[in-house]
């Protein structure tokens, strides 16, 4: 059966025009693999926008998988709609609203409100469950305490030998080890600390060079931290935590945790190294690292 879509709202980076195949799918999303090895997603309204993201309103009784969208599907993208499996799945993005990654915070000072929101909150808690306290989790709260170590020794070498460990690392189509990056990446963008400038510069560089050793999706959510383009909930996360209160940081919070299985509780740590990294140098901007 055809089903056809007006999108809610679309990345203004999204390529104009691009062919591919659906690559994988989900409740609440679907992505595409385009020719040119870029990743498309088409994502449900209420998981906010994002790099390369279309959102759609979806009916309250259905979700991607029951349209029966098979993996490898054809799909072909222009400016004014995305055609699926022959058009049997049509999605129309002329009154769609056009979204940018771009955001800036005014006031990046570390007051005591911000401090608050930071380190007074629910977000210095150990808000893994149970469940998720398996050996992957385990080993990733390893690795990020050697990571932690190595940026408090500034030790650059051991820095960037501890983010190369963290890239791949973990299970699924978005490894943990990626997810914290994403964050971790995010929080340091958005500073844009001089102090950190050349330490961000070759983290980068890091991740470049070693972003095959993962799946395709984190590979392309890696490249989309590089050019400093993030998804919203990340976004609304750090821009809270600056210009908000306890109870917004906690709403903003339960969002990224509620992305993915996982993905939003490791990226969430990642977000909170960053901001811990930023007051570290604050404390000790007289060292170098080396």
């Amino acid at each position: 059966m055809r089903r056809t879509f007006s999108a809610f709202s679309f990345d203004t980076k999204l390529p104009p025009r691009f062919g591919g195949e659906v690559h994988s799918i989900f409740s609440k999303a679907f992505n595409i693999r385009t020719e040119e090895n870029e990743l498309i997603s088409i994502v449900a309204v209420e998981k906010l926008n994002g790099p390369n993201r279309i959102l759609l309103k979806l009916p309250e009784d259905e979700d991607f998988i029951s349209f029966k969208i098979k993996k490898g599907a054809k799909t072909v993208g222009t400016a004014q709609e995305i055609s699926i499996d022959n058009g049997n799945f049509l999605i129309s993005l002329g009154r769609a609203k056009k979204w940018s990654s771009k955001i800036e915070i005014k006031e990046k000072t570390l007051s005591s409100r911000v401090r608050d929101n930071l380190f007074g909150s629910f977000l210095q808690e150990d808000f893994s469950t149970e469940k998720e306290r398996n050996s992957v989790s385990q080993e990733l709260r390893v690795r990020i305490q050697e990571l932690t170590k190595s940026l408090e020794e500034r030790n650059l070498p051991k820095v960037l030998r501890n983010v190369k460990r963290l890239i791949g690392f973990g299970e699924g189509l978005t490894p943990s080890g990626d997810d914290f990056l994403v964050g971790f990446i995010a929080s340091l963008h958005f500073l844009n600390d001089l102090r950190l400038g050349y330490l961000v510069r070759r983290i980068k560089e890091v991740i470049e060079l070693e972003k095959k050793r993962t799946t395709f999706l984190s590979e392309k959510f890696l490249e989309y931290a590089c050019q400093g383009r993030f998804p919203e909930t990340i976004l609304n996360l750090i821009e809270t935590i600056f210009s908000g209160n306890r109870e917004g940081v906690e709403e903003a919070a339960r969002r990224c945790l509620n992305f993915g299985a996982t993905s939003g509780r490791d990226t969430l740590l990642g977000v909170l190294e960053g901001l811990s990294l930023r007051v570290k140098e604050l404390e000790n901007d007289s060292k170098e690292y080396c």
